[in-house]
């Protein structure tokens, strides 16, 4: 079990709600905190949330660029050492928007903060876990990354590559005592959920409170990530009302798998696991 007294956490898309969750998380448990945003200023207020007995760094990253992540650690490891717990959680969404009406910059600016920003995360830090053989990751997916619906289809494909990264990294970085973890939130108060609930609300306030009135606190949230994070455990889903659409859709891809699609194929020997 990872204990992070100490340990310093370097946390993504901190100044939004569920970056701001898992501050004040792992800051219950004696952590040291690096609370960095595109915009400063938002990590400053969540930093100022804190305790006053703990110690934060608020940083600016760009999240698409690997310069100003090295900028980043640099930083970060002035002022704490080595970083343990990389939280790579900063993202953006399209809002409810068909993917026709999604413009190609769009599309790939939505891949660039949630997918690229990830792996740029990775690159940065995890060489030097493996090096020391101990830390661990954690990517912010969505439950948009288990199970899709319409008008969410890039922000849906952003998040399913999260989770394919993560699961591969998992088991790559698993013999060198590195952890990962993906977390799936689902409705959380954040700057991002804000956003997309005034443009509901623009249409149609009434479902917009509705919406609104079932958002989680994002120190829920952030207690998972820590529970996760100290036992290790592959995948973190704070919001169990959406089982059964998940149960539903993996039922009808393993209705799927039939007979092989060439009749004299010889099964038994995969180019996977």
């Amino acid at each position: 079990m990872m204990n992070l007294q100490d340990k310093t956490v370097f946390i993504t898309g901190g100044g939004g709600g569920i970056g701001g969750g898992m501050a004040r998380a792992f800051a219950e448990r004696g952590a040291r905190i690096v609370l960095a945003d595109i915009d400063q200023g938002f990590a400053q207020e969540e930093a100022a949330r804190l305790p006053e007995d703990v110690d934060v760094l608020t940083l600016t990253l760009d999240v698409r660029s690997l310069e100003s992540w090295q900028a980043a650690r640099v930083e970060a490891e002035a002022r704490f050492g080595a970083v343990d717990v990389l939280c790579n959680n900063a993202g953006i969404s399209t809002g409810f928007k068909p993917l026709l009406t999604i413009s190609p910059e769009e599309f790939e600016r939505v891949m660039a903060i949630n997918v690229t920003g990830v792996y740029n995360g990775i690159l940065t830090f995890a060489p030097q876990m493996v090096a020391r053989g101990s830390g661990h990751i954690v990517n912010t997916s969505s439950m948009n990354g288990l199970s899709p619906f319409a008008s969410f289809a890039a922000y849906s494909a952003s998040k399913f590559a999260v989770l394919g990264l993560s699961d591969s990294l998992r088991d790559e970085l698993a013999p060198a005592g590195v952890g990962v973890s993906t977390l799936f939130p689902g409705l959380t108060r954040s700057r991002m959920s804000e956003g997309d609930l005034s443009r509901i609300s623009a249409g149609d306030p009434a479902r917009a409170a509705a919406i609104e009135a079932n958002m989680m606190d994002p120190l829920w949230l952030g207690r998972a990530v820590v529970r996760a994070v100290e036992n290790d455990d592959p995948y973190i889903v704070t919001h169990p009302e959406y089982r059964d659409n998940l149960r539903e859709r993996h039922e009808r891809i393993i209705a799927a798998f039939g007979e092989p699609a060439q009749p004299d194929y010889r099964t038994g020997v995969t180019a996977t696991r």
